[in-house]
């Protein structure tokens, strides 16, 4: 099942990037992909689920805390929750009001993501990779399977533009060596960037 909804997610986000290429105006901001993205993942049917959304979930607690204090922590942009640890007695018995920690230490997730739309040329490239990065690996975690999606939305008929988005790529290869088993992605909005599609992925 974990494959499943690993081979589901790759072709979810295969049909974002020809959405996000063929019309890369429409993506205002990063919640526009998070959509985006649900909603083909939604559409792919791998989830048995009678409500599809109990198990995709968006902005989805970091069993690790970040920061400083007990209340700080992180979220994954998109979830899917492993359907037998959702179905677990002490987490069907948890309301809303409940605290998150018993259930975050019973939860596997199958598939955590990070997305980053691009819109500026930010000088602070370093730090906005190793953020989502340190969400999708450092430990204790719950992630069986790691997504960073990149998208990068700028005007490539510059040439400073091309050589921001290759030193983008290069230090996302960086990590991918280091981190061989995150699928890290990183699109150019102007298709005609790379020679290969599956150059897109890292």
């Amino acid at each position: 099942m974990k494959e499943q909804f690993v081979r589901a997610t790759e072709r979810a986000v295969e049909k974002v990037i020809f959405d996000f290429q063929n019309n890369p105006n429409r993506y205002w901001n990063e919640r526009d992909i998070h959509w985006n993205l649900f909603y083909y993942l939604k559409q792919e049917g791998v989830i048995q689920e009678k409500y599809v959304t109990e198990l995709i979930r968006a902005e989805f607690p970091t069993l690790k805390k970040f920061g400083v204090g007990d209340s700080d922590r992180g979220h994954y942009d998109l979830v899917i929750i492993d359907s037998n640890s959702y179905r677990a007695r002490r987490v069907q018995l948890m309301s809303a009001q409940s605290p998150w920690q018993p259930f975050l230490e019973d939860i596997e997730l199958p598939i955590a993501v990070e997305i980053k739309l691009w819109l500026a040329k930010w000088s602070d490239l370093e730090g906005r990779i190793e953020w989502d990065i340190r969400k999708l690996t450092e430990k204790p975690n719950n992630i069986v399977n790691a997504f960073f999606l990149n998208f990068v939305q700028l005007d490539f008929k510059r040439k400073d533009t091309q050589i921001y988005f290759e030193k983008l790529r290069d230090h996302l290869a960086g990590y991918k060596e280091l981190l061989p088993k995150i699928r890290i992605l990183c699109v150019p909005s102007d298709k005609s960037i790379l020679r290969d599609s599956r150059q897109n992925w890292i």
